[in-house]
């Protein structure tokens, strides 16, 4: 059997790449951007302020790519068949408990870190809830 060839300046595709977020640069940028940030602010708040050594740039790495795999695993889990409200209150709580671990490297008091965590998941649940209400179709059956 043969097919025909697209036409030029066609990929060929039926659908649009958008409806496969595992190939979009951002569903793959954005996590690497985070554990690259999230890795280099966790190996300079164990530096405190000393000087370089292995175990800085092995945290830095480990933590970055413990955070970046879970950002991307978050990213692909989160369907659109679970509510608003979850999947906000998910990244919230990533959000919240990352920042409140890498807070407590600098030697804040705990409840400082408990309290700073709280306040950027409580910003990372109104942010991604507003975002997934405003983008997203409402439910079958519901009324916006």
């Amino acid at each position: 059997m043969s097919h025909a060839a697209p036409a030029r300046g066609t990929t060929g595709r039926s659908h649009p790449a958008s409806h496969h977020p595992a190939l979009s640069r951002a569903s793959i940028g954005w996590p690497l951007l985070l554990a690259v940030l999230y890795g280099c602010w966790g190996a300079t708040m164990q530096r405190d302020a000393g000087p370089i050594t292995w175990r800085n740039v092995l945290f830095g790495i480990g933590s970055g790519l413990v955070v970046g795999v879970l950002a991307f695993v978050l990213h692909k889990g989160m369907t659109p068949a679970i509510p608003r409200e979850a999947r906000a209150a998910v990244w919230a709580v990533f959000g919240g408990a990352i920042f409140g671990y890498l807070h407590s490297l600098s030697g804040a008091s705990i409840l400082r870190c408990v309290g700073l965590g709280l306040a950027l998941g409580v910003a990372v649940f109104v942010s991604v809830f507003y975002r997934y209400y405003t983008k997203e179709p409402a439910p079958e059956g519901s009324q916006r």
